[in-house]
C-alpha cells in the first residue's frame, strides 16, 4: 500500500514525533514553525529557566541562611570560639525559630572555624550524644558521641 510522504520529507513521518505548530504549557502557548520555536516562545522558555534557577538558588541557600542566623545568635550570646558551646537547659520550643530543630532534644551547639583556628580536636564526654557535625549548608559530615 502506498503512503504519501509527509510534506517536506521523503517519507511518511508519524505525526506523534513531529513538533506541532502550538503547544500549551504552564508558561503559556509555545509556537513553532517547521519544529523551530518563534522568538516569543524562545523568550518565554528562557524567562522560565531564569525563574526556575532563581527559585533553585533561593532554596539551596535556605540552610546556609539558617546556619548564619544560628551563628549570629550564638555570637550575641558569647559563643565565639571553638571551646564554647551553647547548651540548652530545656527542650526546644517554637520560640527558638530553628529551621530544623525538634522538641525532644536537649541541644548543645558549637561552631568550628577551621580557617581561623586550623585543625580542631572535639572531645565528646562519655555518655554524651549522639551528635552530628554538619557543614555551613547543613550537609551531614560525621556523627559524634554514642547514642
Amino acid at each position: 500500500r502506498s503512503r504519501s510522504p509527509t510534506p517536506g520529507f521523503n517519507h511518511k513521518i508519524p505525526p506523534s514525533i513531529l513538533t506541532p505548530d502550538e503547544v500549551q504549557t504552564s508558561i503559556g502557548t509555545l509556537r513553532f514553525f517547521d519544529g523551530m520555536p518563534d522568538e516569543a516562545s524562545v523568550e518565554a522558555v528562557y524567562d522560565n529557566l531564569d525563574r526556575m534557577r532563581g527559585v533553585e538558588v533561593f532554596l539551596d541557600f535556605v540552610p546556609l541562611a539558617s546556619v548564619e542566623a544560628m551563628r549570629r545568635g550564638m555570637l550575641s550570646l558569647g559563643v565565639h570560639t571553638a571551646n564554647k558551646v551553647l547548651l540548652f537547659d530545656n527542650l526546644m520550643t517554637s520560640d527558638s525559630l530553628f529551621l530544623t530543630g525538634n522538641t525532644d532534644t536537649i541541644y548543645a551547639i558549637g561552631l568550628l572555624d577551621l580557617k581561623r583556628d586550623g585543625p580542631t580536636v572535639v572531645e565528646i564526654p562519655p555518655g554524651a550524644g549522639p551528635g552530628t557535625v554538619n557543614d555551613a549548608y547543613f550537609r551531614f559530615v560525621v556523627d559524634m558521641g554514642g547514642p
